[in-house]
């Protein structure tokens, strides 16, 4: 511990959810600049599934898109890596809070789930109250020898899981009003009146309030417009977790 360490590093509410991932940080011509330290770990609210804390994490450019929940761990300058899908790792792990666009010319940085209850990015539905393991990179499915998540349990299931919202729609447009995005992320699949099949959430803006979706609605109105945690191959279990880590050697 140094002297000049503090409890607070950072002042203020800061946006966390559904926002673009650089909103703590300044743009230059050389790229992004951190105003948030890497490393740090904040505590936050979500008003749909609750307390957590996160930590912040440099992306490295060039590093492929991350879907939200995308599993992840990090190097002694808090670097980011997709999770490997390699047994007996041992080492602590985090989930993206939004997801991570590739960005070929600059390094980004990003939040990472490191406690609470959220979304992980998965390759199939796991029951609830199981436990969940890495089956690819990045990306967790059925628990298997030596690539638990540890300290973290399924709390829902993707499949079946829905959350519905009203939406105002107009015929030819991406762009849907709803009263707010709580529990709705990018990637997730909508479905509803007026909504393309395969349809997902291509982007949610600052507000909460202005959905991009990834088709045109093909009529105009109010719809309910339910989100699901599964869309196409992709799955997204609610895992609740307190410092989740990846399993180490059995002994």
């Amino acid at each position: 511990m140094t002297s000049a360490a503090t409890i607070a590093p950072t002042v203020g509410n800061q946006p966390i959810g559904n926002s673009n991932t650089n909103v703590e940080v300044a743009q230059s011509a050389a790229g992004y600049v951190p105003l948030v330290a890497l490393g740090t770990i904040q505590s936050l609210v979500d008003p749909f599934l609750g307390g957590g804390e996160v930590i912040r994490l440099r992306v490295p450019a060039g590093t492929a898109a991350i879907p939200v929940g995308g599993a992840a761990v990090w190097n002694a300058t808090f670097q980011y890596a997709a999770l490997p899908n390699t047994a007996n790792l041992g080492q602590p792990v985090a989930f993206a809070v939004n997801a991570v666009p590739l960005n070929a010319s600059f390094d980004q940085y990003a939040w990472f789930y490191v406690a609470g209850t959220f979304p992980v990015f998965s390759g199939a539905s796991v029951a609830a109250g199981a436990a969940i393991g890495i089956v690819a990179a990045g990306q967790l499915g059925a628990n298997s020898a030596g690539k638990q998540i540890l300290n973290a349990k399924v709390q829902v299931a993707a499949t079946g899981y829905s959350i519905s919202k009203q939406g105002l729609l107009r015929a030819g447009a991406t762009l849907v009003q709803v009263p707010n995005t709580d529990g709705w992320f990018v990637g997730m699949g909508v479905t509803g009146t007026g909504i393309p099949a395969s349809t997902t959430i291509a982007a949610i803006d600052a507000s909460g309030t202005l959905v991009t979706l990834s088709a045109a609605a093909t009529a105009s109105g109010n719809s309910t417009l339910a989100g699901a945690y599964t869309a196409g191959a992709a799955f997204w279990n609610i895992l609740g977790a307190d410092r989740p880590a990846a399993q180490g050697a059995i002994t």
